[in-house]
């Protein structure tokens, strides 16, 4: 009986082993056969390069630099006591870090563990030249994102950050893996498709150990496709350097092309640290600094224009004939309507006053009666057309398109009726009408072009092909009017009693229009806007200092320093 019972046991047993057997042979096969498969392949990747960006004239504004990591290949350690305690010795560091990194990271056998990245090229010999005393230890070159111009070209060119999930589940289609690093602002951002290479890699054969057995492929890495701006590196640089210690941004576009040359606003980042380990403490500072340094001035700044607007009232007044160039009024310095005071900047007035001496001399009074015959409907018609109140459509994303109200916008957006005031204010750029410096330098060229207004661009390459400007838009507007306030332009700088006068420049005529515009706080924003030269215009460019004071004097003196260095300095005036 008790043999029975033995026999049924066993039975019963090896009914199992089969069962499990076949679960797991015959079952959980293709599970297992791909685990197998799995462990003994690796994939060593190779990143692909991201394009170069290159000025107009060919000079390198971004590219990839060659770099040094120390690493460790643990498979070929013999002591690793001996090993990480030479290693940290060399280095600066404890013997617990590299451990701990080393644990931390560790992968495989003869997978590469960074120990310090981008570290000095004297060092990064030294650790070679140690090789013997140091078996495991390897320096590998790299290439990283290497931005030449640093904070001088920040805003134009971006900068780079690791993907996120949104992003990946997006683009993991069209190449993009975990680790990309993908462009979070300016041409970086907006041509990150072209930009970026083409990863490469080996896959590897490994024993059960996880040592290297054989290769089985590779694949090359290729680079992105380079990327060639209409920025001038030089003239950028110096425009640049000219806004250092402000808020300010500037803006340099050729008037016939809408190309820019130069584009900066400050204060600035440097787009290096974000790709650059240990700097986030400094990313941190950049993010919540109330100075705004990531803020692009030149397309996301909205400030009220002031001044530089009469301009735009001008060409209104004599488009609409409800002013010819003759037409007088009398500045006493104080203009009443009903019992409130407007006055102008010159509290002892400038007397009688046309409109070509109105625009000389930026007189508020003039520009008050102008304003009140044309009406906030006229105003606002004539800077829409004149590309206000929207996006120029630079190549850069997130461009703000200003304000320009009218009675209808001040109705539906406040719920409110549009009074007398309101129009003085509007004539003289105030109240709540908004631009952005970009949109004023397109509002220069306009004058520059006599009617023509170039979409501001700043691609003129991608690879070998040509990248076409998008044709002008035209602009009807009389010669008679457009010459004449281009005369009175000329003599903002070239007169003696010119508020832009400090911009003059020997041998080269400069047609400009000052602007000092009260702000919410502080001293109020300085502008300045205009061509060169005036009878023949290769740039139109505007200098913004916010709460920079006077217009005639803080950006003007900018503004002849820019000019003068690209006369001096570039062939963009030739």
């Amino acid at each position: 009986m008790r043999s029975r019972i033995y026999s049924i046991v066993i039975n019963v047993a090896f009914l199992g082993i089969l069962a499990g057997i076949f679960y797991l042979q015959i079952l959980r096969w293709p599970l297992y056969h791909t685990l197998a498969k799995n462990n003994h392949i690796r994939l060593i990747p190779f990143p692909g390069l991201r394009g170069t960006i290159y000025d107009r004239n060919g000079l390198a504004m971004v590219d990839n630099r060659l770099s040094f990591d120390v690493v460790i290949i643990p498979q070929e350690v013999e002591n690793s006591d001996k090993t990480y305690g030479g290693l940290a010795n060399t280095l600066g560091i404890s013997k617990s870090r590299v451990e701990s990194i080393v644990k931390k990271e560790y992968i495989a056998p003869f997978a590469p563990i960074t120990i310090a990245g981008d570290v000095d090229k004297d060092l990064a010999f030294s650790i070679e030249e140690r090789k013997q005393e140091l078996p495991g230890v390897l320096v590998l070159p790299r290439t990283i994102r290497w931005y030449i111009y640093g904070e001088r070209a920040a805003h134009v060119i971006g900068y780079l950050g690791l993907i996120n999930k949104a992003e990946l589940d997006r683009l993991g289609d069209y190449g993009y893996s975990v680790s990309d690093l993908v462009g979070r602002s300016g041409i970086e951002k907006e041509y990150d498709r072209y930009l970026k290479g083409e990863d490469g890699g080996m896959q590897l054969e490994v024993d059960a150990s996880g040592r290297l057995v054989r290769i089985l492929g590779s694949k090359n890495q290729k680079k992105g496709r380079d990327i060639t701006l209409t920025i001038d590196a030089k003239l950028q640089a110096y425009t640049a350097d000219c806004l250092e210690g402000k808020r300010a941004s500037a803006v340099v576009m050729d008037p016939r092309t809408g190309d820019i040359l130069a584009m900066a606003s400050s204060p600035s980042f440097d787009p290096n640290v974000f790709i650059e380990p240990g700097k986030n403490d400094v990313i941190s500072g950049y993010m919540i600094s109330s100075s705004t340094p990531m803020l692009n001035r030149t397309i996301n700044g909205q400030y009220p224009p002031g001044s530089i607007f009469k301009v735009i009232l001008s060409l209104a007044g004599l488009e609409t004939k409800k002013v010819s160039k003759h037409t007088t009024f009398v500045c006493s310095g104080t203009y009443f309507l009903g019992k409130r005071e407007f006055d102008c900047w010159k509290l002892t007035g400038h007397g009688p006053q046309d409109m070509g001496d109105a625009l000389t001399h930026s007189c508020n009074v003039y520009f008050y009666n102008l304003g009140r015959k044309l009406g906030p409907d006229v105003i606002s018609d004539y800077a829409q057309r004149l590309g206000l109140n929207k996006p120029t459509g630079i190549d850069l994303s997130g461009e703000y398109g200003g304000l320009i109200p009218n009675p209808a916008w001040k109705k539906a957006n406040r719920g409110q009726n549009w009074y007398e005031g309101e129009t003085i204010n509007f004539s003289i750029g105030q109240g709540d009408v908004l631009v952005t410096p970009l949109q004023m330098t397109e509002v220069a060229a306009i004058f520059a072009a006599e009617g023509s207004a170039p979409r501001p661009h700043l691609i003129k390459k991608i690879g070998d092909t040509e990248v076409t400007a998008q044709k002008p838009r035209i602009i009807p507007m009389s010669n008679d009017a457009v010459k004449f306030i281009k005369s009175a332009m000329v003599n903002v700088v070239e007169s003696d009693t010119g508020t832009g006068q400090r911009a003059r420049i020997p041998g080269m005529k400069i047609a400009a229009k000052t602007g000092t515009a009260q702000a919410p706080r502080g001293d109020p924003h300085a502008w300045f806007m205009g061509f060169a030269p005036a009878d023949d215009p290769k740039l139109a460019f505007v200098v913004m200092v916010e709460n920079g004071g006077h217009g005639g004097v803080a950006a003007a003196d900018i503004a002849k320093k820019i000019i003068e260095f690209t006369k001096d300095n570039t062939d963009l005036l030739k």
